[in-house]
């Protein structure tokens, strides 16, 4: 186990929050050291040596473009920025309307309230949403297969879960739905960054990310990825001059697709969070996603060793799990709750479920001291 844990000197390269022991990557990742700097260097200085400074600031995205291609293992071309990830899910559904006469979206009901939201909103536009049942195995791909039909135009899984944790088998979905004409969308927020994600591999026809959680890079900067058999096949309705094949032609009759994913990008694009997410990538990708993978298992099961025998009333995950230990309290929820904001660790709940994260920069110390105050 001691080989799998990453330098405690890793820490230092990011800012955490004084007095406490911060356990919610989940839910924002700590800001890099260096995201100050780029931020001056990339977005503010140009800004204020030249004024209007746009052709710096496409430069900066396109760097972001490249350094998170670069982590996944795609083509630059094929990821288009968005402000979050229900922007990105919303352009991406445009596009299906005149690409498929199928008007359903398939997604458990598990998934981030977003994906629900964004789906069930397109009903005026004739589309419907049908969720797996409450109590099946996410990971398990029949489930996934069982529930698909000659109307499903899109299946949306999530990677890993928010609520459980649970971590599935994406490129086993996307197979399944593949097999029964439909499409596939990933949703890896709550993996990018602490567990491999391999677009390219899987078979999926898109993928939704962010940020904000295990990227260090802040809100607003969140993306889609769109396979390259769909680079040109899909044009979504949802568009803006930033999805012109040249923004700046200005000929307000004559619009023409961009020739990669950029066509969803719409309007015109914050600049400020995706420099800050080009330094989170960069820390990242420097530690390595399959060195952090490890250092995370490492910490969960040194959690899971010292209280699990203690606990035997809580209900801890089963299978595999992405970076979030997700256990379920029950009844001690007061009381563990109390119990973590007496020790200062930083943890949160839904409902009952504790969530606790650990990522590169977490230590043995913060799993003692989260330990110490559970047990």
């Amino acid at each position: 186990m001691t080989r799998a844990l990453l330098s405690p000197a890793i820490a230092a390269r990011f800012h955490l929050p004084p007095d406490a022991v911060y356990l919610k990557s989940h839910s924002v990742g700590c800001q890099p050291r260096a995201a100050e700097a780029l931020l001056r260097d990339k977005m503010l200085q140009p800004w204020r040596e030249t004024g209007e400074a746009w052709p710096h600031w496409i430069e900066a995205i396109d760097e972001w473009r490249t350094a998170l291609a670069g982590l996944i293992g795609v083509e630059a071309q094929d990821l288009c920025p968005a402000a979050n990830v229900s922007a990105a899910l919303s352009r991406y559904i445009s596009a299906l309307g005149t690409a498929t006469d199928r008007r359903t979206i398939l997604l458990a009901p598990s998934a981030f309230p977003t994906i629900g939201y964004v789906a069930s909103g397109l009903a005026a536009a004739g589309w419907t949403t049908r969720y797996l049942p409450d109590d099946v195995d996410v990971r398990d791909p029949a489930h996934w297969a069982a529930a698909l039909d000659d109307d499903v135009a899109l299946v949306a899984a999530m990677h890993v879960s928010s609520n459980s944790g649970a971590l599935t088998d994406i490129a086993a979905v996307a197979a399944a739905a593949k097999a029964a004409g439909a499409r596939c969308i990933a949703d890896c927020a709550q993996s990018v960054g602490v567990v491999p994600v391999a677009p390219a591999g899987w078979g999926v026809d898109a993928v939704l990310g962010t940020s904000v959680k295990w990227l260090c890079g802040g809100p607003g900067a969140a993306w889609l990825w769109v396979a390259p058999h769909d680079r040109t096949a899909l044009d979504p309705m949802e568009r803006g001059w930033w999805s012109h094949d040249n923004p700046f032609e200005m000929a307000i009759r004559d619009f023409r697709y961009a020739p990669d994913a950029r066509r969803w990008w719409g309007g015109t694009p914050d600049v400020a969070p995706f420099v800050l997410s080009t330094a989170g990538i960069g820390e990242i990708a420097a530690i390595g996603v399959p060195a952090i993978r490890a250092h995370n298992k490492a910490l969960q099961a040194m959690l899971g060793h010292a209280l699990k025998p203690c606990t035997p009333q809580w209900h801890w995950p089963e299978g595999d799990v992405g970076g979030t230990l997700c256990i379920d309290t029950g009844a001690d929820q007061p009381r563990v709750a109390a119990a973590l904001d007496a020790h200062g660790i930083k943890a949160d709940f839904r409902g009952t479920v504790m969530r606790l994260s650990f990522h590169a920069y977490n230590r043995v110390a913060d799993v003692e001291a989260a330990i110490d105050a559970l047990s």
